[in-house]
């Protein structure tokens, strides 16, 4: 079952967002009383650190797992008042890539699996055509994450924020 990704609006933004902000947010199931689901969710309830690299890995292991992962309005926008520039920053266009991928490409409705060894953590999603694996190297090599996402005709790879806050043309 494909996994979803929830917004939390702690701060009551969404009331008068305009729709622009409401497109960029598309991706996240609004929490109401009728999306309630019963698994017990991730809740990522603080705006990371960009100097602190762990922060952002959580992100991106939480949004690779089979499980609901709850943004609260605060992680993606921080305390700033101005909803629109902040999710235009880096680490908000990041995030919402990984909610993007997560919803839409194929590989979230297949099968899922992990293994953790010396060599690190291995998530993989997959369909006979789909395929996301992320890889989280044993942190000795140097590489913070290695995130690939293949469909027919298709192949892309991510190995930072900066990759993944940059405009995306596909991720089917």
């Amino acid at each position: 079952m494909r996994p979803v990704t929830y917004l939390y609006d702690d701060l009551g933004l969404l009331d008068s967002a305009n729709e622009s902000v409401r497109r960029l947010l598309s991706d996240l199931v609004i929490m109401t009383p009728e999306t309630a689901f019963d698994d017990e969710p991730i809740v990522l309830d603080a705006m990371p650190s960009t100097d602190h690299g762990d922060d952002f890995m959580d992100r991106i292991i939480a949004m690779a797992t089979d499980i609901p992962v709850v943004f609260t309005m605060s992680a993606l926008v921080g305390e700033r008042a101005d909803i629109e520039s902040a999710l235009a920053e880096p680490l908000s266009r990041a995030t919402l890539a990984l909610t993007r991928l997560r919803r839409e490409h194929g590989a979230f409705a297949g099968d899922y699996d992990w293994d953790s060894d010396d060599n690190g953590l291995m998530v993989n999603w997959s369909t006979p055509e789909h395929l996301v694996r992320l890889h989280v190297p044993d942190p000795r090599e140097g590489t913070d994450f290695i995130l690939v996402a293949k469909a027919p005709g298709t192949d892309r790879e991510w190995r930072s924020l900066a990759d993944l806050a940059a405009p995306e043309e596909n991720i089917d």
